[in-house]
């Protein structure tokens, strides 16, 4: 793993989970970087997303297209809201 994905994943796991901060107003701090369906190989890292660990298993368990239903969630969303966290987090 690279310098900078290192570095990312890092920074990601300062950041509260994105679906109980932008879902359910509440401020848990991600323990999990989950990884977007959309994009694999060399530059997934870089398409990862903060989850709490019950968020992150809710996905796996509830498998992802009926818990991003119930909650009107996208990977194009969900990475959007990761992106201004971020930004966020930098300024």
């Amino acid at each position: 793993m690279s310098v900078a994905s290192k570095r990312h994943l890092a920074l990601l796991h300062t950041l509260p989970c994105v679906i109980c901060a932008n879902c359910y107003g509440t401020s848990k701090r991600a323990e999990e970087a989950h990884h977007l369906e959309f994009v694999r190989g060399e530059h997934s890292t870089f398409v990862t997303i903060p989850l709490c660990k019950i968020c992150h298993d809710s996905i796996h368990h509830l498998r992802r297209r009926p818990f991003y239903l119930a909650h009107k969630l996208s990977d194009l969303k969900l990475m959007a809201w990761t992106v201004q966290l971020i930004e966020e987090a930098l300024a």
